[in-house]
């Protein structure tokens, strides 16, 4: 699905959602940098990331500051998405967009390996489904 990433991190900062503080997370590595999608995996189920183009690959930049920004490879030209703040204590991401905010589980995080889950109830049924969202650096 085109920009399956970049609508699924939008999605993160303007919907509700519930923490689960399950499993063990690494945290070895800095969130600062350029991060690539990789893929989604939904309910257990993976699709890769498939909408990056040769010219250049989508990304999320967190920057000096704090700052974070979504940036999507358009006919090779660099568009962007959306622009915020972040928090990182321990391993609770919180992006900030505006006046809404949205926490992840970063459940790994290498020099070369970024990932994060939350819950979402994305087709509104009342079932919240789970996801996790891995980036490299590459």
């Amino acid at each position: 699905m085109k920009k399956i990433g970049v609508l699924f991190l939008l999605a993160l900062i303007f919907a509700s959602c519930s923490n689960d503080d399950e499993g063990e997370t690494q945290s070895e590595g800095s969130i600062y940098g350029k991060w690539y999608q990789k893929e989604s995996v939904i309910n257990n189920v993976t699709f890769p990331y498939d909408d990056h183009e040769a010219c250049g690959k989508d990304y999320i930049e967190f920057y000096d500051q704090n700052k974070v920004r979504s940036i999507d490879v358009w006919d090779c030209e660099e568009d962007l998405d959306w622009i915020g703040t972040f928090t990182k204590i321990e391993n609770t991401l919180t992006l900030y967009n505006g006046a809404e905010s949205r926490s992840f589980q970063i459940i790994e995080l290498t020099t070369e390996t970024f990932a994060y889950e939350y819950y979402l109830d994305d087709d509104r049924n009342g079932v919240e489904e789970h996801y996790v969202e891995r980036f490299t650096r590459r």
